[in-house]
């Protein structure tokens, strides 16, 4: 995992490890993907939102919803597999909904 983000559904980021301050620019584009998806959720009934995984040359970015409000996004390099990058993802959002229950 090259870097990690928790934002909220509405695009503002909370946790972040990007650097060069594009930690508000990756949050609204994990708001907008996430918009997207709950779209086609409903356009074409595909059930619960699982895991989106973009695709790139350079790498891939793959999200879940922590919850309702939270969206954890994951930036991994390209060479990373995608079942390392989902298993990142799973271990991830276990990690931040269990310390959201702790509170």
């Amino acid at each position: 995992m090259k870097n990690y983000m928790v934002s909220t559904i509405d695009g503002k980021p909370l946790i972040n490890t990007f650097k060069d301050n594009k930690e508000d620019e990756v949050a609204a584009l994990t708001a907008a993907f996430s918009r997207l998806g709950k779209g086609l959720k409903q356009g074409i009934d595909i059930g619960d939102l699982g895991t989106i995984v973009i695709n790139g040359s350079k790498g891939c970015y793959g999200m879940r919803y922590i919850d309702n409000e939270h969206i954890l996004g994951i930036l991994a390099s390209d060479k990373k597999s995608k079942k390392e990058l989902l298993n990142d993802i799973d271990n991830l959002t276990t990690a931040m909904q269990n310390a959201s229950t702790e509170i």
